[in-house]
């Protein structure tokens, strides 16, 4: 573990632009600002992530930096249903903010520690951020993994979306967008 430190900063929620705005070569975001600082008039998707990998602690701590980030500015135009939303603005929200993965591998142990976190305070911490970010005709958009454990990671999140937040979108994460069938997939 001396090679692969276990990282205690949390990786905050960031509003990244405009969705048309995105550039399918960019090597970033637009913008990347604290999610609360958007703009009131700007409508948004709010992609819910599960936790951050080893990318987001690179240099500047920040949701999607590696290839899911990537995958979501060069494939988010074109993932079933999304279309409609580009004249919206993108929040990345992790569900829990701390690194589940310990840096390792996420079929080591992201599942266990993110549902230990889960099941200790991150779900009400989750449910807080959400109903603080969220505004009215904004679209929630579940992308957490599926994970492998038991009882879903993405379904653990979708079950503490609060009811009143209006329309909530479900579809694969984006790591795998790569793939038109994931691209034009809805998880049930």
């Amino acid at each position: 573990r001396a090679n692969n430190p276990i990282e205690g900063r949390v990786c905050p929620d960031q509003y990244v632009g405009y969705i048309s705005d995105f550039s399918q070569n960019s090597k970033d975001f637009p913008v990347r600002e604290k999610a609360d600082k958007r703009r009131n008039n700007v409508k948004c998707l709010i992609m819910l992530l599960e936790s951050p990998h080893k990318e987001e602690f690179k240099k500047v701590l920040a949701p999607a930096k590696g290839s899911t980030g990537r995958l979501i500015r060069k494939h988010i135009k074109d993932v079933n249903g999304l279309s409609n939303y580009t004249d919206y603005g993108l929040i990345l929200m992790n569900a829990i903010q701390n690194q589940c993965s310990l840096g390792l591998s996420t079929m080591c142990y992201r599942d266990e520690v993110f549902v230990s976190f889960w099941n200790k305070g991150a779900k009400d911490d989750f449910i807080n951020r959400l109903k603080s970010l969220y505004k009215p005709g904004d679209v929630i958009l579940n992308c957490c993994t599926k994970g492998k454990s038991k009882k879903q990671l993405r379904k653990l999140v979708q079950e503490s979306i609060p009811e009143n937040m209006g329309q909530v979108l479900k579809r694969t994460h984006p790591s795998s967008w790569y793939n038109q069938v994931h691209r034009n997939s809805e998880w049930k």
